[in-house]
C-alpha cells in the first residue's frame, strides 16, 4: 500500500472487479460519503482527546464498528485508521500552510454520541447567511474556524485518500448536485480553497524527506518501538468456535472453505481446543493473515455468535486457568481429579466487561456442549461475572446473550474488591480469571492512540529531532499512571487470593510493562505462599517468558509473555496462574465435600420430617354439601 491509500477508505470510489466481470460498484450519494466523514472526524476527535490526556486503551474498532451509533461502520473505521496512520505529516502541512489560525483543538463537547446532527445543519446555515451579510456590508470575510479533528480527516480525504476530492461529483444539469455545491460547508470551503498550498507542501515534505509515499515519511519519523502501528502486515486473525451453540465444528469449517478461507484447526501453542477430554468445548482457528477480514466479519456465522473473532492472547487467559495441558503439576502429582473438580464447580470473572473471556470460560466448562451422559457426573459450574460500571454491565449482558450463554453466567454490577469472599453463593468458586484494567500497551498496534501521541508532541516536524526534549516528562506521566493502575491490580489480586474454596487464579493484563506484570506477581508472593499458592506453568510450547531479573529464573520459566514488537503475531499480553499445592487443594476439597454432604443430609432430615405430618379424612357434612354448592359444585378435598 503506498501514500496511505486504503481501497476501502474512500467511500466514493469503486471496488475491485471480480474475475471475468468488469462491473464497477455504483459511488455513494455525496450526503452519505459526508456523513462518513463527519462521523471519522467524531472518533477521530475522541481519540484525540484521550492521547492529550494520557487514557491509553481507546479503541478505534468499539468506537467505529459499532452499527447503533455509526450509520457506514466499514467505511468510517476505513477513514479513521488511514488517517490515524498519516496524522504526523498532516499535522506538519497544516503548519506548513499557516492553517494554524483556523484550527482549533477538540474539546469534551465535540464527542458527545447523543450530538444533534440537525443542530449542527442549523449552526452551518447560519454561518453561511453570516457570511452573505457580510459580502453585502462589503466587510472582511469572518475568520473560519475548523475543528482539528474535522481538518484531519479532510485533508486525508483531499490529498491522501483514493478518490483525493472532497468536493461533490460533477453532474453538469443535476439539480441536487449543483445545489449540494452551493452547501459545502466553510470548513470544506477553506480546505478547498488551499488545494494547490497543500498539494505543493506535500510534494515538497515527501522529496526532502526522501520518501516515496506518506507512510514512509511516518515511519522514518517514529520510535522503534511504535513503527509496527503503521505497518501494513497485519497479524494472523483468530477466532474460536462457540461450543455453546455449533455441536458440528466439521460443518462450519466446510463453510468456510466453501466461502473461499484458508485456516488451521489447530493452533501451535493452544492445540485444536476441542479434541481431547480436557481441552474445552471450543475449537481454535487460526486464519490466514491476507484472508478478507470484512467478509469474514460480515459472515452470518459471527453475526449470531456461532463464531468468535477473539485475539489469541485473549484467549489465553481462560485457557491456561481451566486446561490441563500436561495432566501433572511441577511435583510430579497427577492434578486431574482436581481439574475435574474445577470443572465442575464455579468460576468468578472478576473484572468481566465485554465479555469474550467470560463466555470462553463457560465454553471451557461445559466441554461436553452440555450433552453430559453420565448421570453420575456432577453437573457443570457456572461463572459470576462482575463489572462496575454501568454501560459495560450492558455490553456484558448482551455479549453473553449473543453468545448462548445467559443460562450459565450470572452478571453482577458490582466491584469485585467488594465482594465478600465468605458470602454461602460463592462457597463453590474454585477458579478465578483476574483480567483488571491496564495500560494497555501491549495493544497498541490496534489502537490510535500511541501513534497519535507522538503526532501531538510539540516539535514532531523538527528536522534536528528537538520533538524528543519531552521524553523525561511523559516517561514520568507514564510512570504516575502505571504505579496507580498496579495498585489496583495487586489489591484485586490479593482479594481474589482470600476466597477459601478457591484452588487456581490467572492473572492476566494487555500490558507489556514490567510495572504491571512481573513486578505485580513478584509483589503478592508473599501472601500467596502463606495461602498455600505457587506459580503453575502455563502454555509449555509458548516461547517468551518472564523477566529472570524480577522473578528469578524458576517462575519466570512458568509465566507467559507476549510481544508484538519483538515478533510475536499477536496484541501484547502476559498471564500468570497461581494454583494451591496439591494436598492443599484436596484438604479443600475434603472440607467442601464434607460440609456438602451435612447439608444434603439435613435438606434429607427435614423432608422426611414434612412427610410423617398425619393425614385425617374429611367426611361429607352438612356444611361441607353447603360449601360444595356455593363453588358451583367443585369438588371438596377428601384430606386435609
Amino acid at each position: 500500500m503506498s501514500g496511505g491509500e486504503n481501497p476501502n477508505a474512500a467511500t466514493s470510489v469503486s471496488t475491485r472487479p471480480r474475475e471475468g466481470k468488469k462491473r464497477r460498484r455504483k459511488s455513494l450519494p455525496f450526503s452519505q460519503v459526508r456523513k462518513c466523514r463527519v462521523q471519522a472526524a467524531r472518533v477521530l476527535s475522541k481519540l484525540l482527546l484521550a492521547a492529550r490526556e494520557k487514557r491509553h486503551g481507546t479503541s478505534i474498532k468499539s468506537l467505529t464498528l459499532d452499527a447503533r451509533k455509526i450509520d457506514f461502520p466499514s467505511a468510517t473505521h476505513a477513514i479513521v485508521c488511514e488517517t490515524v496512520k498519516v496524522l504526523p505529516l498532516l499535522k506538519v502541512l497544516i503548519n506548513d500552510v499557516k492553517m494554524t489560525e483556523n484550527v482549533v483543538g477538540d474539546d469534551e463537547n465535540d464527542v458527545d454520541d447523543d450530538g444533534d446532527e440537525k443542530e449542527e445543519e442549523e449552526e452551518e446555515e447560519e454561518e453561511d447567511e453570516d457570511d452573505w451579510r457580510r459580502r453585502e456590508r462589503k466587510e472582511p470575510p469572518k475568520t473560519v474556524k475548523i475543528k482539528e479533528s474535522v481538518a484531519y480527516v479532510l485533508l486525508y480525504e483531499l490529498l491522501l485518500s483514493p478518490g483525493k476530492s472532497i468536493k461533490p461529483p460533477n453532474t453538469e444539469g443535476d439539480e441536487r448536485e449543483r445545489e449540494s455545491t452551493v452547501m459545502l460547508t466553510p470548513a470544506e470551503k477553506l480546505i478547498i480553497s488551499k488545494t494547490g498550498e497543500l498539494k505543493n507542501q506535500l510534494y515538497r515534505r515527501l522529496r526532502k524527506a526522501n520518501a516515496q509515499t506518506a507512510l514512509e515519511f511516518v515511519e522514518r519519523r517514529l520510535p522503534e518501538k511504535v513503527r509496527k502501528i503503521v505497518n501494513d502486515d497485519p497479524m494472523s486473525r483468530f477466532a474460536r468456535v462457540n461450543g455453546m451453540k455449533v455441536r458440528d465444528v466439521d460443518a462450519l469449517a466446510n463453510e468456510l472453505r466453501e466461502r473461499g478461507f484458508t485456516f488451521e484447526k489447530e493452533d501451535a501453542h493452544l492445540g485444536g481446543g476441542g479434541g481431547g477430554e480436557n481441552e474445552g468445548g471450543c475449537c481454535y482457528i487460526s486464519f490466514a493473515k491476507d484472508c478478507d477480514r470484512k467478509k469474514l466479519s460480515g459472515m452470518k456465522m459471527v453475526k449470531n455468535g456461532e463464531l468468535i473473532l477473539q485475539g489469541k492472547s485473549s484467549c489465553m487467559p481462560a485457557h491456561c486457568l481451566l486446561v490441563n495441558e500436561e495432566g501433572k503439576c511441577d511435583g510430579g502429582a497427577d492434578m486431574s481429579a482436581i481439574f475435574e473438580r474445577i470443572h465442575q464447580s464455579d468460576v468468578i470473572d472478576a473484572c468481566a466487561a465485554p465479555g469474550n473471556k467470560t463466555t470462553h470460560l463457560v465454553a471451557l466448562l461445559n466441554n461436553d456442549n452440555n450433552n453430559n451422559k453420565d448421570k453420575n457426573k456432577r453437573a457443570r459450574g457456572k461463572v459470576f461475572a462482575f463489572e462496575k460500571d454501568h454501560k459495560r454491565a450492558q455490553r456484558l449482558r448482551d455479549t453473553v446473550d449473543l453468545y448462548g450463554c445467559s443460562k450459565k453466567v450470572i452478571v453482577a454490577k458490582k466491584n469485585f474488591l467488594e465482594v465478600d469472599v465468605n458470602d454461602a453463593k460463592y462457597r463453590n468458586v474454585r477458579s478465578i480469571l483476574l483480567d483488571p484494567s491496564c495500560s494497555g500497551s501491549g495493544t497498541v498496534q490496534n489502537r490510535g492512540d500511541a501513534l497519535m501521541e507522538y503526532a501531538l508532541k510539540d516539535g514532531y516536524d523538527s528536522d534536528n529531532g528537538e520533538g524528543e526534549e519531552n521524553d523525561l516528562e511523559e516517561e514520568q506521566t507514564r510512570k504516575k499512571r502505571v504505579m496507580s493502575l498496579q495498585k489496583f491490580q495487586i489489591d484485586a489480586l490479593s482479594h481474589a487470593m482470600r476466597f477459601p474454596g478457591v484452588l487456581r487464579i490467572s492473572y492476566s493484563t494487555c500490558s507489556i510493562y514490567q510495572e504491571e506484570n512481573e513486578d505485580v506477581v513478584q509483589k503478592v508472593i508473599p501472601l500467596a505462599k502463606e495461602l498455600g499458592f505457587e506459580l503453575a506453568k502455563c502454555l509449555p510450547k509458548w516461547p517468551r517468558r518472564g523477566f529472570t531479573e524480577v522473578l528469578g529464573k524458576t517462575n519466570a520459566a512458568k509465566v507467559v509473555r507476549v510481544n508484538p514488537f519483538e515478533g510475536d503475531d499477536c496484541e501484547g499480553f502476559f498471564i500468570v496462574v497461581f494454583q494451591r499445592k496439591k494436598e492443599v487443594c484436596e484438604k479443600i476439597i475434603d472440607a467442601f465435600e464434607k460440609e456438602e454432604e451435612i447439608q444434603k443430609s439435613k435438606k434429607k432430615n427435614k423432608r422426611d420430617l414434612e412427610s410423617d405430618v398425619l393425614v385425617v379424612p374429611v367426611f361429607d357434612t352438612e356444611n361441607a354439601k353447603k360449601k360444595k354448592k356455593k363453588n358451583g359444585g367443585s369438588k371438596m378435598p377428601l384430606f386435609r
